[in-house]
């Protein structure tokens, strides 16, 4: 990517006020799709861009490992399409529309370093992730769909609480 671009006012103005999110930026390779959409964003003043909150998981999943790293539980998550049972804290539970569905993303964390998110419909499961509002550990059953970083992964929308 070019520096110039990075030298830009906007992205200059972003990476003052968002330092987190700056870091996290740095980390993606030159000509990661995530890295191009949070610059397109950026640069079209777009904060609210899918992007952007894509690049906000991405910074909690890098501190996660981080973090696994520093306390020494670091693990490799599942593979794809494996289903399994796993403990997580919910960072973030956000209701969302698109093309007229609406669901709910829940963005989690886990001890072993890598974290993620899922969208449900189930009342069951968005009502028990509201209820704790201690953020304490639950377990669920879920199927990684897809893992777009090596620490960041995706649960199919069949996921329950056991």
């Amino acid at each position: 990517m070019k520096t110039d671009i990075l030298e830009n006012e906007r992205v200059q103005a972003w990476r003052t006020q968002h330092p987190r999110e700056w870091w996290a930026f740095q980390q993606l390779g030159e000509h990661d799709d995530l890295r191009i959409g949070v610059l397109a964003a950026i640069l079209g003043g777009r904060m609210g861009d899918d992007a952007v909150t894509d690049l906000v998981r991405f910074a909690e999943g890098l501190e996660t490992r981080l973090r696994a790293e520093r306390d020494g539980t670091v693990t490799p998550p599942p593979g794809d399409g494996e289903r399994r049972q796993m403990t997580i804290t919910v960072s973030r539970m956000k209701q969302m529309s698109t093309e007229g569905r609406k669901f709910f993303r829940v963005d989690f964390t886990t001890t072993h370093g890598w974290s993620g998110f899922f969208d449900t419909t189930n009342p069951d499961v968005v009502e028990r992730i509201a209820k704790r509002r201690d953020r304490s550990p639950i377990m669920v059953v879920g199927e990684i769909i897809r893992r777009p970083y090596e620490f960041l992964v995706e649960l199919g929308n069949r996921v329950r609480i056991v």
